[in-house]
């Protein structure tokens, strides 16, 4: 069975702005049993981004279940979907039109999976991001998070030029998908330079069947509210940010389980260090 739920949370900073959740997200299950995954943060400096992101997430779908074929075909699929994101980047701009207000205050990232229980074909601009089980046990990252040219800045739907559409190899068994303010926990910017950039122990708590063990679509429901309530948690206080996660799982395959070493809690204090001596230089050593 492929099993799968998403949630998109509104910030606690958003609350206390009374801005609305920016972020958008939408999973559905083809005719043909593909699974078809999509995520979008709309910008914080976009006025109007919470409707580009929530349109950009309906469009996308919408158009994958029109036009994609029944077969299995990458270079196909990702022609498809670069279809369907030039279809999203119209709908927003014909939002901007009628509404005489500029496309850059509909502003969002996109993220898309196709999955057909083994493979994924994506399509991916903005700073979130897919993290995959491989049938081995191993977490890897599928996407690389894009920044825009100045600090702090993030790459939008609007620009073509940042769209990658690329594959997985025939070994996923499960991936999740976030936007950014839960992505930069799944892969701290701490990990960064290690050789496992991911935080293993957190992620797997989405979408690992050697933890989640679901095996119906009554457990995909309450996997969802067990999600929900550990994003909301104290544990998950720092991420103020809007929190989007949309998990799906082969549950026939269960991945062999690594060594011990493999889901140690990283040293966060001896990470930060070593960090900091970069950043700053070791302290100079007094007698």
């Amino acid at each position: 069975m492929l099993g799968f739920y998403n949630i998109s949370l509104q910030g606690s900073s958003h609350k206390i702005s009374g801005k609305e959740c920016q972020d958008s997200s939408g999973i559905v299950k083809l005719e043909n049993n593909w699974i078809v995954s999509v995520i979008a943060d709309g910008l914080g400096s976009a006025q109007y981004s919470d409707v580009g992101s929530s349109n950009a997430v309906q469009t996308i779908i919408k158009y994958l279940q029109e036009h994609l074929l029944t077969e299995w075909n990458v270079e196909i699929i990702c022609d498809v979907l670069k279809e369907a994101y030039i279809s999203a980047k119209n709908s927003i701009a014909n939002i901007s039109q009628v509404s005489d207000i500029s496309i850059r205050e509909y502003d969002t990232t996109l993220t898309t999976a196709v999955y057909n229980g083994k493979q994924i074909v994506y399509a991916h601009v903005g700073d979130g991001g897919i993290v995959q089980i491989l049938d081995n046990g191993c977490f890897t990252q599928l996407t690389v998070v894009q920044k825009g040219e100045e600090f702090n800045s993030v790459e939008p739907l609007r620009n073509e030029k940042a769209w990658v559409f690329g594959s997985s190899d025939e070994n996923v068994c499960a991936f999740a998908m976030f936007t950014d303010g839960v992505y930069d926990v799944v892969c701290p910017w701490l990990l960064a330079t290690e050789e496992q950039k991911i935080y293993v122990n957190y992620v797997r708590l989405f979408m690992d069947m050697n933890v989640i063990k679901a095996e119906s679509e009554e457990d995909f429901i309450l996997l969802k509210e067990n999600a929900e309530n550990f994003l909301l948690s104290e544990y998950n206080s720092n991420i103020t940010d809007d929190k989007t996660v949309a998990v799906v799982v082969n549950t026939d395959i269960i991945p062999p389980l690594q060594c011990e070493e493999y889901y140690i809690e990283p040293n966060w204090e001896d990470l930060k260090r070593k960090n900091d001596d970069k950043l700053y230089g070791q302290e100079p050593i007094t007698e």
